[in-house]
């Protein structure tokens, strides 16, 4: 069997990451996606963040991809489940591109990816109860010289969790290639001591962190959706001042703002690239508007193949 590259798309998980090593402090989270983030009540509330999606390509001797601006929808809403109030964290990708192999130039694909998680409120920890996620991505060979040398997957990834996150239920439909059509589910043991956290839902996640302080960048654990396995994610994070322009509930935002740069990366001998987020910082009363919100994000492809990147242009947010 061939050897697979993943392309760009089914990297943007947001974020197979990291699981590390043992310890017992674990993260503590605030609803900053509120303006008022000391009384959290979700009933009612909701926010859309609109992004556009940008790709800087490198160059490469072999198989390369270009990327059309596409774009990336995340909405946060609360639902109640079995009579527990949770957290609904819904997102949406679309983009097009093509890929090249020398002179040779591939057929514009369409790929998207769909995922949804639900968990807890910040109070008892975003503890996820489940997630969803449904992927259309077009995939390169890794031989230059295969005549069909890039593939189209789709596939749908879920995980259901035990209260107490003693294990999770998984499930993995592939319906295409047909040459990895398959349909299996089975058990991943957890019971870690540190905040487990369900891959879909660390963009939201790392927004309820106290970014001022070191003390809340301690790792967490999640779990790789390609192996089923849990991994440790590192943090790190550094104030910065970024360019913004977006829409907020109507008012154009212009110019620099502060904010943090978090970095994520898994902790292992080979943790792939390291992810960048974006927060606004919310240092006083003037900057609560912005609600910690995610400005930018990028994501680097494997094989060196180029940078996406996620940059905010609306954010509506309903939680008066």
């Amino acid at each position: 069997m061939k050897k697979k590259r993943l392309s760009a798309l089914a990297l943007l998980a947001p974020l197979a990451l990291l699981v590390g090593c043992g310890g017992t402090m674990t993260l503590g989270f605030s609803s900053n996606w509120y303006y008022d983030n000391t009384v959290e009540n979700p009933t009612g509330k909701s926010e859309r963040l609109e992004y556009e999606v940008s790709f800087l390509e490198n160059a490469t001797d072999g198989v390369s991809v270009h990327y059309e601006k596409g774009t990336y929808v995340t909405e946060l809403t609360a639902e109640t489940e079995s009579s527990a109030l949770l957290y609904r964290f819904h997102t949406e990708l679309n983009i097009t591109g093509n890929y090249a192999n020398g002179g040779a130039q591939g057929d514009t694909f369409e790929d998207f990816m769909v995922s949804d998680v639900w968990f807890t409120r910040a109070e008892e920890g975003l503890r996820p109860v489940k997630s969803r996620k449904s992927v259309h991505a077009t995939v390169p060979y890794s031989s230059q010289n295969d005549p069909s040398w890039y593939t189209t997957y789709e596939f749908t990834y879920g995980l259901t969790y035990a209260q107490d996150l003693s294990d999770a239920e998984y499930s993995l439909d592939i319906a295409a290639p047909e040459s990895r059509k398959t349909s299996r589910t089975g058990t991943i043991e957890l019971g870690y001591e540190e905040t487990f956290l369900d891959n879909e839902q660390i963009p939201i996640a790392l927004r309820g962190l106290n970014l001022s302080s070191a003390n809340s960048l301690v790792p967490f654990v999640t779990v790789d959706p390609q192996t089923q396995r849990p991994v440790t994610v590192k943090l790190g994070a550094e104030s910065v001042s970024t360019a913004v322009s977006f829409e907020l509930n109507g008012e154009q935002i212009e110019g620099n703002i502060d904010a943090v740069r978090v970095s994520a990366a898994y902790d292992m001998a080979q943790p792939g690239p390291t992810r960048s987020f974006f927060y606004a910082a919310r240092k006083d009363e003037n900057s609560k508007k912005y609600r910690s919100v995610l400005l930018r994000f990028e994501n680097a492809a494997m094989y060196n193949l180029g940078t996406m990147t996620y940059t905010l242009k609306k954010a509506t947010f309903n939680d008066n």
